[in-house]
Parts: structure tokens; C-alpha cells; sequence
């Protein structure tokens, strides 16, 4: 049985994660050669959606690729944010936050730390090579914390976006997203972190189908499920239909 097709995205390289950046040339270049990819192995006449994460490199990885599709002839629509997609978040002095609020705040202070930047510290002291390798996301895959979002938290999003796309069978998402939640996603999918970190523009393939099962393919793994995981009755259903939108 047919249906649509959602292609999650790393954003490109990025000039770091000590707050919100744009790409680097080589993160441009990553964009472009994906969305060269994409426009050579989608149906000439395929209708292409583009939600993105609302970070800068996001952003960019969008625009990126959408311009690549145009050129090619593919009737893409034009980026558009969705929370559903966003970056890892963090709960900062009772608000949530971007992780790049979060580490902005965290760079700005010296001495003793408050018990919420000790947790940052602990995610992340490097903010370039480890955190592009995917150090932090690993720590934050494995150990429980008080104020970054959960892995499963992010998984449900990205699920719960998934679903509010609804596109007409045949039809595709191209979303320009964020290694977090891929890879929460991945590890609640498949039940193992053996994958590690998605490369920058590195694809994650959904296809939901009007019987409700989703295929989930990422590498050589591919996975069936009957339908969307159910949320379970201690998370907050109504917090992740309003996620980042209040």
C-alpha cells in the first residue's frame, strides 16, 4: 500500500554549538549535494513538502536544498518551520528553550554553577569537534537529566510531526531537522544506539501509509511498525501538540 514518504535531515556542518550558527562552505556544499541526490531519485512529478527545524543551520540547510529541487525542475514548496522538527530543547528558569539559549546563558557565567548549568556542562564542554561527532548527544542519549527534553519526549515529537504532515499518497517531506532528535528517534525505532550519530544531511526514511503503518529506514536497517507509537499517559500530550508554538 502506497503513501508518503518523510525524509529527515541532518542540517550541514555548522560553524559550532556555542549558540545558534549559520553552515560553514562545507555545510553548504553538503546541502547542495543532498538536494542534487534527491532531485536524481524522486518522480518528476512528486509534490515535496519542506517543514524545517527553526535554528539558523536548519534554516540554511533548508534553503539550501528547496533551491537545489526548484532547479531541477521538482515542485517543492518553500521551507516552513515546525516545532514538531526542532532542535533538542532545555528547560531554562521555567521557560523552554533551544539548547543554543541554554548554552549562551551557560558560557556567560563563571565560578560556582547553578545545578541547571552543571547538567550543561556535564552534556557538553566542547561545542565543535566532539559536538559534531555527536559526544554530547551520546551523553544525553544514555544519561537522564532534570533539564534537557528526553530522548523519548523527542521521539513522540518527531512521531506526532510525522503524522500532522497527512500528505496525499505519493507525496514527500524533506525536513531539515537536527542529530537529537534523529537519533532519539532511531534508538526508540530500533532499540539500540548502535548507529550513533546521523552524518550532517545523512537521511532518515519514513513512510506512512493510510493503514497506518510506518516504515522507519535508516543505513542497512529497515523496521515496520503497525502504527505511530501511542503516547503514553504520563507525557504530556497537550505541551507536545503545543511544543515551541505558545
Amino acid at each position: 500500500m502506497t503513501g508518503y514518504e518523510v525524509v529527515l535531515l541532518r542540517h550541514g556542518e555548522t560553524h559550532g554549538y556555542d549558540g545558534d550558527h549559520g553552515l560553514t562552505a562545507r555545510g553548504e556544499e553538503q546541502a547542495r549535494a543532498r538536494g542534487k541526490a534527491l532531485a536524481a531519485a524522486l518522480p518528476a512529478d512528486v509534490r515535496v513538502h519542506m517543514p524545517r527545524a527553526r535554528t539558523a543551520r536548519a534554516t540554511a540547510t533548508a534553503a539550501l536544498v528547496h533551491e537545489v529541487l526548484v532547479d531541477a525542475g521538482i515542485a517543492a514548496g518553500e521551507p516552513y518551520p515546525d516545532p514538531a522538527f526542532d532542535n533538542l530543547r532545555f528547560f531554562l528558569h521555567g521557560r523552554v528553550v533551544d539548547a543554543s539559549v541554554a548554552v549562551r546563558e551557560r558560557l556567560g557565567l563563571e565560578g560556582e554553577l547553578p545545578h541547571w548549568a552543571q547538567e550543561y556542562a556535564r552534556f557538553d564542554s566542547d561545542f565543535r569537534e566532539a559536538a559534531a561527532a555527536g559526544g554530547p548527544i551520546t551523553h544525553w542519549i544514555r544519561t537522564p537529566g532534570l533539564y534537557f527534553e528526553p530522548p523519548q519526549v523527542a521521539a513522540h515529537r518527531v512521531w506526532r510531526g510525522i503524522d500532522a504532515l497527512a500528505l496525499p499518497a505519493g507525496e514527500v517531506a524533506v525536513v531539515a531537522t537536527h542529530s537529537a532528535p534523529m537519533r532519539a528517534f532511531v534508538v526508540t525505532c530500533f532499540g539500540d544506539d548502535e548507529a550513533g550519530e546521523p552524518e550532517n544531511l545523512e537521511p532518515v526514511r519514513v513512510t506512512a501509509r493510510a493503514d497506518g503503518t510506518r516504515t522507519v529506514r535508516f543505513r542497512d536497517r529497515e523496521l515496520t511498525l503497525d502504527a505511530t507509537p501511542p503516547l503514553p499517559p504520563w507525557f504530556d500530550a497537550a505541551w507536545l501538540d503545543g511544543h515551541g508554538r505558545n
